[in-house]
């Protein structure tokens, strides 16, 4: 499966070396851009692309670029910066339809205007759009809480090499046609058609916030405590733990909710803390605190970051797999953990980790310089219903344009 011979101009609009490099994907770089103005125009810019046939990477913001492998063959940026309006918005009906390119912090400002809010929060809302967040399922710190990506998507329109566009889905909370399309493109890094609108629910914003600190000598009764917490009547809007200075671990939980349920939140989660050996910190936690930890999977230097998904019980696992000199982030209430390490010893900690996930668990690069990217199994081995998604893909996208070699299997 790949792009075949050309059998016509390449299409989009050229650009210069400044933009090409914009726009460049682990070391390749585009030849033209395409900009679409909407869902059809979409269609009809992929349409062209997969007549050429020409190679297309789709881009939104940037900030999920480094996920997935080297691109087989790139020579078109696909961008959606064009694609970035709030299209309908029912405050009473607690629902939303906007444009793939929309940024998330102007979608949440629009939100938050009539006190509500979109409860996703992947690194760098600033720049990450909509569609990128839909196709790289990228869910930031309160997946515990609030649930993934598809637990908020209540409609899509995809763009398709064919030149069509197909919606599934509804405008209201309890519309469930099409629901498996939706899941579909939901983390398929754009390799099935691209997404160009997406319809959410939202949520009030909580009346109370609160936050709390604790440290332990080790990660195991840090990791027990967030654990604990997930399974009370108010669990934690977010719960992380890291490697602190000195060996210390902390514990950093945000609470939610009304007044009166934060309040008692907050005092069980001191006396779960004490039971286990921690001890609380009196300050509260900075917002940028908070602004670094959902950025901590997106590095700006040469480091390589590790993601293991695995059963909530492996956690400790995994954490005690990571060899010294590498740094963790770990949520305990949804069995995520992030590894940061140094890219001279990424092989063999990627071994490691996988070995501690299991056959139950997943652990994939989710950014790394290109020289260490090639070196390495990105995603791992591919699932037991590979051969359905390899068929979905030649079914979606016979040419093979979209993001060609970036996910699972060198689909």
């Amino acid at each position: 499966m790949g792009v075949k011979a050309r059998a016509q101009a390449l299409p989009g609009h050229e650009i210069g070396v400044d933009e090409q490099r914009v726009f460049s994907v682990d070391g390749l770089l585009p030849s033209t851009v395409m900009r679409p103005e909407d869902a059809e125009d979409a269609a009809r810019g992929l349409r062209l692309c997969d007549l050429a046939p020409a190679a297309v990477v789709v881009w939104g913001g940037g900030t999920q670029m480094g996920l997935g492998a080297p691109p087989r063959n790139y020579e078109v940026a696909f961008s959606t910066d064009r694609m970035t309006r709030l299209l309908e918005y029912e405050p009473a009906d607690l629902t939303c339809r906007v444009e793939a390119g929309m940024r998330l912090s102007d979608l949440q400002a629009a939100l938050h205007a009539q006190g509500q809010r979109l409860p996703l929060d992947p690194p760098h809302p600033e720049r990450a759009t909509v569609g990128g967040m839909v196709a790289a399922n990228t869910n930031g710190l309160g997946r515990a809480r609030y649930g993934t990506v598809r637990d908020w998507v209540i409609g899509i329109a995809v763009a398709y090499p064919s030149g069509k566009v197909a919606r599934a889905g509804g405008k209201v909370v309890k519309n469930v046609a099409g629901y498996d399309l939706m899941k579909l493109h939901i983390g398929a890094l754009g390799t099935l058609g691209v997404v160009a609108e997406v319809n959410f629910k939202v949520q009030a914003r909580p009346e109370m916030e609160a936050t709390l600190l604790a440290q332990f000598a080790a990660p195991a009764p840090a990791l027990e405590v967030g654990l604990k917490l997930a399974h009370q009547y108010l669990a934690p809007a977010s719960a992380i733990v890291q490697d602190g200075d000195g060996g210390r671990w902390d514990l950093a939980l945000t609470l939610e909710g009304y007044a009166l349920e934060v309040e008692a939140a907050n005092d069980q989660a001191i006396r779960f803390v004490r039971e286990a050996g921690g001890a609380v910190e009196d300050a509260a936690i900075s917002p940028a605190f908070w602004d670094a930890a959902r950025d901590w999977s997106t590095p700006t230097d040469d480091e390589v970051v590790l993601r293991a998904i695995v059963p909530l019980t492996a956690s400790p696992f995994v954490v005690a797999a990571v060899p010294a000199g590498a740094r963790v982030l770990a949520q305990p209430a949804s069995g995520v953990v992030d590894v940061r390490v140094p890219a001279p010893s990424a092989a063999e900690t990627l071994s490691r980790l996988r070995t501690a996930a299991g056959a139950q668990g997943q652990v994939v690069v989710v950014a790394a310089p290109l020289a260490v990217k090639q070196s390495l199994d990105v995603w791992g081995p591919p699932p037991p219903g590979f051969p359905l998604m390899r068929a979905l893909k030649q079914a979606l996208d016979p040419n093979g344009i979209l993001n060609p070699g970036r996910f699972v299997g060198g689909i």
